[in-house]
């Protein structure tokens, strides 16, 4: 896996700072950000991590469907809306204020995230500590100003709490990438919270022997029970976006949607091995893969 120096990285967030919040420095921030994590300018070849790059750099990402839905109370209703509430994360409050969130009585197990970022996420298991400064300063938090994703940028700040899913301390995680309304390629986590490791799965289930950015898992997942319904629901989220990664947690009998992603990763998270990068998004792009035609 490539690394980043603590120091490279250091100057990049600075940069991030620093630099006009325009269009313009967006794309000369997000290309060098690209060069770091891949090594690489981003091409015009239909490649995962290039597709998400033109996307974010562009016109697309502030299409108001995807704005909409980068914020995770809004992408319920979106939810709610094209397939049905049963597959909604529930929400168990929505808190717009620090005073609010200063008030609120906390779930003695929950789950607390902020609406108008990404990858943030505090779990209370069973009456922990609150770490109210953490959770407080979310509020503060602009995720446009660190990595340009212009959608997020002139989102709400809010808190939202929510129970765990299938009130499990680690819910099975499927995330399934959607090209032109269709899945093509999914990825299955293994041991979130502690080694994780991914497998990424064609539409129809069989191993790609790859991975994004965490190692390649060498255990073996069978077959979702349910997967066929969760292909389903992810290519009726997905029809109105032309690639867009669609997060979902199931128990192998009912499955929920947790997010609706439109840079997965911000377009840095590398392939393992490499070389499977070009044989994955070959997958992914190709206009019918195996399983779609009627």
């Amino acid at each position: 896996m490539r690394r980043t120096s603590p120091i490279l990285s250091a100057t990049l967030d600075c940069l991030s700072a620093v630099a006009p919040k325009t269009r313009f420095f967006d794309k000369q921030l997000s290309t060098l950000q690209f060069l770091i994590a891949h090594g690489r300018l981003p091409e015009m070849r239909p490649l995962l991590n290039d597709a998400l790059f033109r996307i974010k750099t562009s016109d697309e990402i502030l299409r108001p469907e995807r704005v909409f839905t980068s914020d995770k109370e809004l992408a319920k209703e979106f939810i709610r809306q094209r397939i049905d509430e049963r597959h909604v994360v529930p929400s168990l409050a929505v808190l717009r204020s620090k005073q609010e969130i200063r008030d609120f009585t906390f779930p003695q197990r929950c789950v607390i995230k902020p609406t108008h970022t990404s990858g943030d996420v505090v779990l209370r298991h069973g009456g922990e500590r609150v770490d109210m400064a953490k959770i407080l300063g979310w509020m503060d938090k602009n995720y446009y100003r660190s990595w340009r994703e212009v959608n997020y940028r002139y989102l709400a700040p809010k808190i939202i709490v929510e129970p765990f899913v299938f009130d499990a301390d680690t819910a099975d995680d499927m995330k399934i990438f959607c090209f032109r309304g269709k899945a093509r390629v999914i990825h299955w986590d293994f041991d979130r919270g502690s080694a994780i490791s991914r497998m990424l799965y064609t539409r129809d289930w069989q191993p790609l022997d790859a991975s994004l950015k965490y190692p390649v898992a060498t255990k073996q997942k069978a077959r979702p029970a349910n997967l066929d319904a969760m292909i389903e629901a992810a290519e009726c989220l997905a029809s109105p976006f032309d690639l867009v990664r669609i997060d979902m947690y199931t128990n192998d009998v009912d499955f929920h949607v947790g997010e609706i992603t439109h840079v997965a990763g911000n377009a840095t998270n590398p392939f393992l091995p490499p070389s499977a990068e070009e044989r994955v998004s070959a997958l992914l792009f190709v206009e019918d893969p195996p399983g779609t035609q009627t």
